[in-house]
């Protein structure tokens, strides 16, 4: 079986209730969270909060918060319930053997799930992309907030940019649901650790002199979040830098940028050395 075609099967395995439930939940949870900040932003229009609100809504610029919001906890987690089904699930349902008998490369298998798993996360942005342009606007005008006259350049320049580094984080994300997918191998297991490795993070990053050698201010300096309570507006853009420290300046994007990079790559070894070495036959 050629790489292309163990790809496309992986694909295929993931087009199960599980991928169109996360994929619903997290564009409701987006659409939730958007019709919440409009109506704070109505309510509460001091400071030209409504006009940055009704920016974000707009159909273009809504990919920045769909980004930004899967670049962050509400992604994170259903990254993990996907990692759970579709690659942990391979032990629980005895399948991984009858796999490696039609594509004996292990390195291979492994980089399938990689890349299907990073493909389930770009659709969760796709999907609340779409949710934001069409709920969006709408909020808006039930909501009354005033025309932000932001230009569709801005407004793709700005999606793009968040988009294009959300891709990064998402692979992150997956990286550490393989890994921990492999080392529990089980469906629960992978599901449990993987949101347990993005709670630790986040809770590591919260103690005083965490510093920028950290995994979650690592996403926080790519993704350019605000820090502390500067997060936290009428429609938040993330769900991650509010619980980070703020006491020191959080790491630029090419440190960032640094820190992602060397995190999937190490996580991947670490992947690799165990999947290689791991029993399948059970």
């Amino acid at each position: 079986m050629s790489a292309t075609r163990l790809l496309r099967a992986e694909l295929r395995k993931l087009r199960r209730p599980l991928l169109w439930g996360v994929m619903a939940s997290s564009a409701l949870f987006c659409v939730l969270l958007a019709a919440g900040g409009s109506s704070n932003a109505r309510l509460d229009a001091r400071g030209g909060g409504d006009v940055q609100v009704a920016a974000q809504l707009q159909p273009v610029a809504a990919g920045a918060e769909a980004a930004g919001l899967m670049a962050s906890l509400p992604g994170a987690l259903g990254i993990a319930l996907l990692a759970g089904g579709h690659a942990g699930g391979e032990w629980s349902g005895r399948t991984l053997k009858n796999l490696l008998v039609q594509h004996g490369r292990r390195w291979q298998a492994l980089g399938a799930k990689l890349a299907s798993l990073w493909i389930a996360g770009v659709a969760l942005i796709a999907a609340c992309w779409a949710a934001l342009a069409v709920a969006g606007p709408v909020l808006v005008r039930a909501n009354h907030l005033p025309d932000p006259h932001q230009s569709l350049g801005a407004a793709l320049t700005w999606a793009g940019s968040q988009v294009g580094r959300s891709l990064l984080v998402v692979a992150v994300f997956a990286m550490v649901g393989l890994v921990a997918a492999v080392l529990t191998r089980n469906t629960i297991g992978t599901m449990a650790a993987t949101a347990g490795a993005f709670v630790t993070m986040l809770a590591v990053a919260a103690l005083p002199g965490g510093g920028a050698w950290t995994p979650a201010t690592w996403v926080q300096g790519w993704m350019g979040f605000a820090v502390g309570e500067g997060s936290i507006t009428a429609l938040p853009s993330n769900f991650w830098s509010r619980f980070i420290d703020a006491s020191g300046a959080p790491p630029g994007h090419l440190l960032g940028l640094a820190g992602l990079t060397a995190m999937l790559v190490g996580c991947g070894a670490v992947a690799l050395v165990a999947f290689q070495r791991g029993d399948v036959t059970g």
